[in-house]
């Protein structure tokens, strides 16, 4: 990605949030804990009813915690080891060369992300996550970045949307899957992958498709170069506080968020 600004001297308005598992992580991080250290017949039911859209991710992770235990301290060294995109630390360097914000945004366990990011030389990239924590090999996990009043995700991606939204930004996303569909439901510019883009073909949400954050980096390039990135969308409620019922716990399907989808069989890669 250039190091330059947008090609007139201004410094371009826009934020880039990016999911991690399965997205900067090349396999989705979270699962493979389960995957390593849970029964399979224990935590796949309930991998099944969030991707069958019948619980949120908050419960999700809530009981897949409660199914682990850590006492011999493999779960908490997880993450460092897990393959990444070798092109997002050379994206993530350009953008921040720009003066361009960039978070990593997951609605996964995500107690391993910082270390990772550090191993990459990029241990100043903010992470909005759950906070899951180790005492005694229980797994403990609590929601600082959830919505207060909706309470289907753990980590609130929207959120992040419209707090750079308030600032004026043009909000791009890149993600991969499930977990990414009410950030792709709000922000200006979706980057998916194949998982995600059948979740907003199903919608007739736009969307561009990405191999790896080098062809991001360049499509972000080329959209600053032609003004495409200048905009602030006005924002469109899709699920939250503002169009359920206080205390959401389950996705509300229908017109605004689309019909639920089973993507995958729990326990594949």
């Amino acid at each position: 990605m250039n190091g330059g600004d947008g090609g007139d001297g201004v410094m371009p308005r826009i934020a880039v949030l990016v999911d991690y598992d399965g997205t900067i992580a090349t396999a989705d991080v979270s699962d493979e804990v389960m995957r390593r250290h849970a029964p399979l017949d224990e935590w796949a039911p309930l991998e099944r009813a969030y991707l069958n859209g019948q619980m949120g991710s908050r419960e999700l992770l809530r009981r897949q915690a409660a199914l682990l235990d850590d006492s011999s301290g493999e779960i908490a060294r997880m993450g460092r080891d897990e393959p990444h995109d070798p092109t997002f630390a050379p994206f993530a360097e350009g953008l921040r060369a720009r003066g361009i914000p960039i978070e990593v945004v997951s609605d996964g366990f995500g107690f391993f992300v910082k270390a990772a990011l550090a191993d990459m030389g990029l241990p100043e990239i903010p992470v909005i996550t759950a906070d899951t924590t180790f005492d005694d090999g229980h797994v403990r996990i609590a929601f600082p970045n959830g919505n207060p009043d909706c309470l289907v995700c753990g980590t609130c991606k929207r959120a992040r949307i419209f707090h750079h939204r308030a600032a004026g930004r043009h909000v791009v996303f890149v993600g991969d899957g499930y977990s990414d569909l009410y950030a792709a439901g709000h922000a200006d510019t979706v980057f998916a992958k194949p998982e995600l883009a059948a979740l907003c073909d199903q919608r007739g949400w736009p969307y561009r498709t990405w191999t790896d954050f080098a062809s991001v980096g360049a499509a972000i390039d080329a959209d600053l170069a032609a003004g495409r990135l200048d905009g602030v969308g006005v924002p469109t409620f899709r699920c939250g506080p503002e169009v359920w019922p206080e205390g959401t716990t389950t996705p509300r399907w229908g017109d605004l968020m689309g019909p639920p989808a089973r993507l995958r069989s729990p326990g594949s890669a």
